[in-house]
């Protein structure tokens, strides 16, 4: 098993072949949090991706927006949509771009990690209102959880030997099974790389303890939240092979979230709508005569 230094060392050079494009993500929220930042700021940050910029542009003119005339332009697009609106669609269309491949060492296709991924950070969005915490940082949050089991399912494709695959069948927590594999779970490496990525430490800590925030070294509440979101999105059909144990109610948890149970149930529902919103617009936004990706 690699030492601290070396495994660190191992998961950022293998986060080196994974797209640039979550980096962005961090940027616009401290551009987006700062007053003195406005739309020539935004647009030359999101600018620096022209993939990224042409699929906002795509997804603006959808019809889940439905502009009276189609924007031409980034600045058109992000003026008219908003600046809360084009965080979320910055959101979906890295989550697309990011998610493109099935996690094999999971047994899990790139379609329900999608799902999943967008469906917590709409939960997470939802429930911000109750917890009293930034929805910004929480979508971000529900956003980036899971990009640890991209690492580490890449990790397990040059290691020598493969851990065997995840099966659900063992009733094992995916969690137990990684750090048997690996020495360590996927919420420590996205934390991680997040920190790496210079996200805002409120979602760094968030990410790394939602498996487990009821512990008493952990003072995030941010860690409660996405963990009622993890219940949310499993609720919805949307749950992850594995980490069901980790969703169990906890009067701990959502005591520290300040969420109630019909405030959790309230959201799952808002959720569940904002979902089915979110997959008519990226299936809007794809190029005429091209099929939506399997996992859209």
């Amino acid at each position: 098993m690699l030492d601290e230094a070396a495994f660190r060392k191992k998961v950022l050079c293998l986060a080196q072949e994974l797209p640039s494009t979550p980096a962005v993500l961090g940027k616009l929220q401290r551009l987006l949090t700062d007053p003195n930042s406005g739309l020539d700021a935004i647009c030359a940050l999101l600018k620096r991706d022209m993939g990224l910029s042409a699929r906002i542009l795509r997804v603006s003119n959808s019809v889940y927006f439905g502009p009276s005339a189609a924007h031409s332009t980034l600045e058109e697009a992000v003026g008219c949509v908003g600046y809360r609106e084009i965080y979320r669609v910055v959101g979906v269309t890295i989550a697309r771009q990011f998610l493109n491949r099935d996690l094999r060492a999971y047994n899990c296709t790139a379609r329900r990690l999608w799902e999943n991924v967008v469906c917590s950070a709409l939960a997470m969005e939802s429930l911000a209102q109750f917890a009293g915490i930034n929805p910004r940082s929480a979508y971000t949050a529900g956003l980036m959880r899971s990009v640890g089991m991209i690492l580490l399912d890449r990790m397990a494709d040059v290691s020598n030997p493969a851990p065997a695959p995840y099966s659900a069948e063992s009733g094992d927590p995916v969690g137990n099974w990684e750090a048997a594999a690996f020495g360590c779970d996927n919420p420590a490496v996205a934390a991680l790389l997040l920190k790496e990525w210079e996200f805002p430490e409120e979602v760094c800590e968030a990410v790394r303890n939602h498996y487990r925030p009821a512990i008493p070294t952990v003072e995030s509440v941010t860690a409660c939240v996405l963990n009622c979101a993890g219940r949310v999105a499993r609720d919805l059909g949307f749950g992850l092979a594995g980490e069901d144990p980790y969703w169990e109610p906890d009067p701990v948890v959502l005591g520290r979230a300040g969420l109630a149970e019909s405030e959790i149930a309230l959201c799952t529902e808002e959720t569940g709508m904002a979902f089915d919103a979110v997959r008519q617009t990226v299936a809007d936004a794809e190029p005429e005569g091209r099929p939506a990706p399997a996992h859209a």
